[in-house]
Formats: structure tokens, C-alpha cells, sequence
């Protein structure tokens, strides 16, 4: 199923967890006065007196893992993530046993976007304290952040479990599952959002994404016909339940839908490509082409593009174009043995026996489809 624009929405979902990194930060063992003393400067919110403090203080006992604790938390808290993540990692260096620091040390990395980095610091965090939540929260919402869903969805089942009215974290959580095509895992949690908030438009669309993948087709539809009456406005709503009616063949259906998402999103190329496929299936050139160049205009890796194009041109007896358009279709997925067939034909043609026969050749070696 096309629904191309889910994860792209990756980063503000994963921002929306944000207000976890503002949880109490980790309690420094020691017992020197001026270590003390600046703690109590950042509590005050002198965060910079409290820097000059600790720099001056790791200058004269360095091997002190305290100092670099603390003057991490100082530098995070002025936004300084990259160099609060070295003095953490200067802290653990001397003692690696602080799970607090370790935690903190994730935090950091994970504001940065660094994800990988923070999967190794958030499993210290745990190993050393796994009564604390957050870490395994943190570490699903890690994998998450890395496209790596399989791994992401243990962490996120238990943190789940520990937080069962966030829908927010379900929704990551279902997503996960969907994405890493355990389907059974998707559905559950899709249909438990929705006991909860029946309205909520894209846990509808994304248990249509998981239902197709299960080969559920007219459910999906289902699904998605209920989003347009309850938010017709929904971003892609529209190209996704198009594109369901074009993968059934019901293109009396999926016309207007295409239709209506190029009319609310008009640089949304998969709509074009797909209208665009429709008439040119219909032999309605004339309406397909200018559709098609415009899909592929909009986004440059529409193999389907390419090769409907090289189909009309082909038509029109313009066999370079033609040629040029299939080879694109080839470039884009070696795999699909309708480009090579056609270029193959083309080749044979203009006398190109070598070129022929190779096509001819990928053809037979590729999963085979009708011609």
C-alpha cells in the first residue's frame, strides 16, 4: 500500500515524547563543599556562575567523576548538548557505574537526534537502574527514531504497559508493529485507540495500511471510507483510498478520489501517477501524458511513470523517447521484468540485436507478470 507520507511524519512524532527529557536529573554523589555549592547555583538558575565553578574545579581534580557529572547537567541545561555529552562521557570514563549519568548521557544524544548514540547510554541507564522507566521508554522511542521498528517494539510494549492512557505512545507503538509488519501486534493496538477516541482519523488510516497488508483490501477501504466522512480534509486521505479502488480495479471509484487529492494537495505526485495510469490503461493518451510528466516532475523515482510514458510514446512510434523513458523505468527497479520486455522489442527493432537479447534475457530472469 502507498501511503508514502507516514513516515515522513516520524520526526513530529517523536518530538512529541520531547517533555521526558525534562524529568529530574540525576543526584551527584559528593560531598565537597564547592560541588555543593554549585549545585545550589543551578538550582538558582545561575547556570553560568555554576559553569565557571565547575570548570575551574575539573581543573583541579580531574579524576573527580562528580565535577563532570554536574557540569554536564549545567551545559545541558544552557542547550550546550554536544559538550554536556562529553563531559558525561568524561564522568562514566571514570566511573562507569552511574546510571543517572548514563541516562543523561542518552538524553543528550537523543536531543541531538543521535540515535545509535543514545541506544548504548539508555541500556547502561537500565542495566543499572531497571526499576526506572524512562530508559526503556527511551530506548523504544530510540529504535524508533532509527526506522529499526522490530527492536523498537519490545521497549515500547513495556513502557506501554506502564503508561496504558497514553495514546500517544500506543499510536508509536501501533505504528511500530505495522511498520515492522507484525500485523496482529498493529491491530490491537489500532482497535484499543479507537475504543478510546473512535475519531481518531489517522489510527484509522494507518489500521487501513495494516489490513491491506494483510491482504484485507475492501476492510482498508472500509476504514478509509470512514475517515472521509469523519475528516475529509485528512492529509493523503483521499490518494490513499484512491489508490485502494486502483489496486481492486475499481477505477469508477478511484478517479475521484485521485481527483479530489490532487485538488487539496496539488504536488502530491503518486496522485498524478496513478490518474495517469488509469487513462493511459483506458488508451486515453491524451489525458495520461501530461499527468504522468507531471508525476514524475513532482518526484523523480516514479518507475510506473517512466514506463507508461515509454508505453505512449511507443504508440506514438517515438521509439528514442520511448527507449529513453523504459531505460529510466529499468534504472529505477532492475527487477521488474515489463521494462526490460518492452525495451527488449524496442532493441529488436532498430536492429540492436546484442542490446535485444540482454533485455530478453532480464525479462526471463525477473519475477514474471502479464506483458
Amino acid at each position: 500500500m502507498r501511503f508514502s507520507d507516514a513516515r515522513s511524519k516520524l520526526p513530529t512524532l517523536l518530538w512529541m515524547f520531547m517533555f521526558l527529557l525534562l524529568w529530574p536529573i540525576a543526584r551527584l554523589q559528593a560531598e565537597d563543599a564547592s560541588i555543593a555549592r554549585a549545585a545550589q547555583l543551578l538550582q538558582d538558575g545561575r547556570a553560568r556562575e555554576a559553569e565557571v565553578m565547575l570548570r575551574d574545579l575539573a581543573l583541579r581534580h580531574p579524576g573527580d567523576a562528580s565535577v563532570h557529572g554536574l557540569l554536564g547537567v549545567v551545559l545541558a541545561q544552557q542547550g550546550e548538548l554536544a559538550s554536556a555529552a562529553k563531559e558525561y562521557r568524561a564522568s562514566l570514563a571514570l566511573n562507569a557505574h552511574q546510571p543517572e549519568v548514563s541516562l543523561n548521557l542518552g538524553i543528550v544524544e537523543f536531543k541531538q537526534g543521535a540515535f545509535g548514540d543514545a541506544i548504548p547510554a539508555f541500556k547502561a541507564a537500565a542495566r543499572g537502574k531497571p526499576e526506572d522507566p524512562r530508559s526503556t521508554l527511551l530506548l523504544g522511542m530510540s529504535y524508533y527514531g532509527l526506522r529499526r521498528y522490530a527492536e523498537a517494539v519490545p521497549y515500547l510494549q513495556r513502557a506501554s504497559r506502564n503508561d496504558q492512557g497514553n495514546l500517544e505512545l500506543h499510536n508509536v507503538l501501533a505504528q511500530s508493529c505495522l511498520w515492522s509488519r507484525q500485523f496482529d501486534c498493529a491491530m490491537t493496538e489500532f482497535q484499543s485507540i479507537l475504543t478510546t477516541d473512535p475519531s481518531a482519523a489517522e489510527a484509522h488510516m494507518l489500521l487501513a495500511e495494516a489490513l491491506d497488508g494483510m491482504g484485507r483490501t475492501n476492510d482498508a477501504i472500509r476504514e478509509l471510507e470512514t475517515v472521509a466522512r469523519l475528516a475529509p480534509q485528512q492529509p493523503v486521505l483521499h490518494f490513499e483510498l484512491g489508490y485502494l479502488y486502483y489496486k481492486n480495479r475499481d477505477y469508477e471509484h478511484a478517479v475521484p478520489e485521485l481527483q479530489l487529492e490532487v485538488k487539496n494537495n496539488p504536488g502530491y505526485a503518486q496522485a498524478y501517477l496513478y490518474l495517469g495510469d488509469i487513462a493511459m490503461n483506458s488508451n486515453d493518451d491524451a489525458t495520461a501524458e501530461p499527468l504522468l510528466r507531471k508525476s514524475v516532475q513532482l518526484q523523480s523515482d516514479l518507475r510506473l511513470g517512466y514506463f507508461d510514458l515509454g508505453v505512449i510514446d511507443s504508440r506514438e512510434n517515438k521509439t528514442q523517447e520511448a527507449v529513453m523513458n523504459f531505460e529510466h523505468a529499468v534504472k529505477l527497479d532492475p527487477s521488474q521484468p515489463d521494462a526490460h520486455y518492452r525495451l527488449g522489442r524496442l532493441y529488436t527493432a532498430l536492429g540492436q540485436k546484442t542490446k535485444a537479447r540482454d533485455e530478453f534475457c532480464e525479462n526471463q530472469r525477473a519475477p514474471q507478470q502479464d506483458q
